[in-house]
């Protein structure tokens, strides 16, 4: 046996206990023959042992003799003992530093007998190589050793420095794999150069996907650092594991579990080689928790959420529930938390717990305020209650009045997001609004060309005077006189929805209403025949009678509906509409789709005094760009066909085009707007915003275009007229208050710059 090999024999014994033996072969022969020569000895003695008189050693070059005279127990002066020299040699070559024995000379002098212990050191190390460390630098496993160049080797340092090196490779993730990672070793006797051959882990032979991943294995084993011909180590699973997770993320999938390494079965010491068997199993939802709501039932919560459990858990899913929840409006915050499953031996099956905060879902208020100028609504009040969460259930109602000096309003409305309790019925919702206004509006009269009068008749004559709201020339408007346009109107209308998929709903519904507008003059004046009124047709000429003629609105045009001075009108419609929303939150969108097709259709089957039919294509798309911005961008397309009743017409205030204040009504539409909403505050509950807004409309068939804004008449007949603004805006929560997103924005038309005051996103 080699130097080398006896070494690495004596190394090995650490985990292969049958090699300790081979460890003391030489010892062993080294007492045998000692005791065969001190055996004739001991019998001349007859039983009486001689005396030591000298104990040295020979044979150390390096290592100093009282290092070696140390251990040795035979002291001069003491009997003679065979078994004490045996121990002598053991303790001797426990040092370490002797690759043999060579048995102790024992001399007979007149006196007694003097020992010499004789031994054979190991090499000096003049260089330590490494071999096999692919992974490991070899400075880094020569500072673990305290075997160094220069010194004698040490049987038994070199076995401390294998541990650390074992110790180390453990440590960093390779534990398990062999029995140790010093595979072999050689130091040539006459060299010194001690060769550490280094085995750091088993070569993979192949990798094998288990368990329930989900993916496809054909999907998972291209991204894998553990791959056939590498050397496997903890360190390559970890990145294994990452790199899985990052791989079910983009499609959209969680990872549930991940085990294995290994396989035990598989292990070829002899050829350093195994298996990997990887146990992946995709998260499944094993139980749902509602956590936090106490007064809103689980029953609402958990009919929004489509995970539920057996289902394989996807971050969109878990996103979308997240937004379904937030959308209700019925929480200031949820908060989703994935939690260990109700099983601790299966991971992968876990607990969803939806912890929830809820805030005030009902309203109440009380409010007076004054409009004044020729449209205004003077002196008002105003009391209103609303809730959207009534008693838990997710329904809800409000009550609205309004009383001034100019209108009025009344309105009761009732919300069923979820009719019923089935599964199938829970498909429908419905809702239903029992309302009664009115309005009373001033506009200023022109004196006609008719019967001469061009300018206004002296004061105190009788004649009857024929006058206009719409200026022919320009010229003043008669001092002290003004027209007198009131509008009522009193119905039912209702709607029942169903969900044809979590994105898409179809919904159908029915208003039955009574309106009636009037358009009246003082005495002496009247509305000439074919001059309109704002709302109206004609009030008759007083004198001379006659039948109100077609017209209203302000516009001669067959698109508008003849409504006679006075009378009540049934209009009654039925409409339908199809919806796709895909917002991750209807307050405040950040990203997301809603758009929304509807028809409005009124005849004479349905008992209306009206056939017309209105319909609007509606889209809205939201992108979020960096920092939490959003841009958002709005488009609206509407148009009618056959005679529209005038409250039933397009109508756009200033919470749609907001440089102006006037109103703006049309037969036919177009509208576009973008904007861009970017947080100030960290909790985004307030935004900045810069918007651009640009309205087309028409009157079909008018003769002429009335201009809203001037109250003048401009254009050609069926022609689109256009107003656009722009602008810069604020919008805030109040939380207090239960309000979300007030908003004001200044904003700069043709005609000006004017402020627009509302509640909730712009669209």
């Amino acid at each position: 046996m080699t130097l080398g090999k006896e070494i690495f024999s004596m190394t090995s014994s650490l985990w292969r206990a049958p090699r300790a033996l081979v460890r003391c072969a030489g010892l062993t022969l080294a007492i045998l023959t000692t005791l065969a020569l001190l055996a004739p000895m001991v019998s001349v003695a007859a039983g009486t042992a001689p005396r030591i008189v000298s104990v040295d050693v020979s044979g150390n070059v390096h290592v100093p003799a009282d290092r070696i005279l140390a251990v040795v127990k035979s002291r001069p002066g003491d009997p003679f003992n065979p078994q004490l020299v045996q121990e002598d040699l053991r303790n001797i070559f426990a040092l370490g530093y002797f690759a043999d024995q060579v048995p102790p000379l024992i001399r007979q002098r007149p006196d007694g007998v003097a020992i010499t212990y004789r031994v054979i050191e190991n090499p000096v190390i003049t260089r330590v190589v490494f071999t096999g460390n692919a992974h490991v630098p070899s400075d880094t496993l020569s500072a673990l050793m305290d075997t160094s160049v220069g010194q004698v080797l040490n049987t038994n340092t070199f076995h401390q420095d294998v541990l650390k090196i074992n110790s180390y490779y453990e440590r960093i993730g390779y534990a398990g794999q062999v029995p140790t990672h010093v595979a072999d070793l050689n130091i040539e006797p006459s060299s010194g150069v001690l060769t550490m051959k280094i085995q750091e882990g088993l070569t993979v032979r192949r990798v094998v996907i288990v368990g329930d991943p989900l993916l496809p294995p054909a999907l998972i084993l291209p991204v894998l650092a553990v791959k056939p011909g590498t050397v496997y180590s903890d360190e390559a699973k970890s990145k294994d594991v990452d790199a899985v997770k990052a791989l079910y993320d983009k499609y959209d999938v969680i990872l549930g579990d991940f085990e294995g390494g290994i396989d035990p079965s598989s292990i070829d010491l002899k050829a350093g080689t195994a298996d990997v068997r990887y146990d992946l199993t995709a998260a499944r939802v094993g139980a749902v928790q509602i956590t936090g709501n106490t007064r809103t039932k689980d029953e609402v919560i958990r009919r929004e959420l489509r995970l539920r459990p057996g289902m394989y858990i996807t971050n969109s899913a878990l996103r979308r529930d997240y937004e379904r929840l937030n959308s209700t409006g019925f929480f200031s915050k949820v908060d989703p938390q994935v939690k260990p499953g109700p099983d601790p031996k299966k991971p992968a099956i876990v607990t969803i717990d939806w912890n929830v905060t809820e805030q005030r879902t009902g309203t109440a208020s009380v409010g007076a305020g004054y409009s004044g100028g020729l449209t205004g609504q003077g002196l008002f009040g105003t009391v209103s209650f609303s809730n959207t969460n009534i008693n838990g259930t997710g329904n809800g109602g409000s009550i609205q009045l309004q009383r001034g000096s100019r209108d009025y309003l009344a309105s009761l409305s009732v919300t069923v997001p979820y009719v019923g309790k089935t599964k199938q019925s829970q498909k429908y919702s419905f809702g239903a609004t029992l309302f009664a206004n009115g309005q009373t509006n001033y506009y200023p009269i022109y004196a006609t060309s008719a019967n001469g009068l061009i300018s206004p008749t002296p004061t105190g004559t009788s004649a009857p005077i024929p006058v206009t709201i719409f200026p022919s020339q320009a010229q003043a408007p008669i001092a002290g006189a003004l027209s007198t346009s009131t509008a009522r109107s009193a119905g039912l209308s209702m709607q029942i929805g169903r969900r044809l998929t979590d994105y898409l709903r179809a919904s159908a519904g029915l208003s039955v209403s009574r309106v009636a507008t009037q358009t009246t003059v003082p005495i002496p004046y009247f509305f000439q025949s074919g001059q309109p009124s704002v709302l109206t047709g004609p009030t008759p000429n007083p004198i001379l009678g006659g039948t109100p003629g077609n017209g209203s609105f302000g516009i001669n045009a067959p698109s508008i509906a003849n409504i006679n001075t006075g009378l009540p009108y049934k209009l009654n419609a039925t409409t339908f509409g199809v919806a796709y929303d895909t917002r991750d939150d209807v307050f405040n969108p950040h990203h997301g789709l809603n758009l929304s097709i509807g028809t409005e259709l009124s005849g004479k089957p349905i008992g209306s005094d009206f056939t017309y039919s209105k319909s609007t294509i509606d889209l809205a798309k939201f992108l979020p760009l960096r920092k939490a911005a959003v841009l958002a961008l709005h488009g609206q397309v509407g148009t009618t066909t056959g005679a529209v009743p005038p409250n039933s017409l397009f109508t756009f205030s200033d919470q749609t085009v907001r440089g102006y204040n006037q109103v703006f009504y049309g037969t036919d539409i177009i509208l576009g707007q973008a904007e861009y909403r970017r947080p100030i505050l960290a909790d985004q509950k307030m935004q900045l915003a810069a918007f651009v807004d640009e309205l087309g409309f028409r009157i079909r068939g008018a003769t002429p275009l009335l201009d809203p804004f001037t109250n003048r008449i401009v254009g050609y007949p069926g022609k689109f007229s256009y107003r656009g603004d722009f602008g810069l805006g604020i919008r805030f929560d109040l939380p207090a208050l239960n309000l979300r997103t007030i908003r004001i924005d200044i904003a700069h038309g043709s005609a000006g710059t004017h402020t627009s005051f509302g509640i909730g996103q712009s669209f």
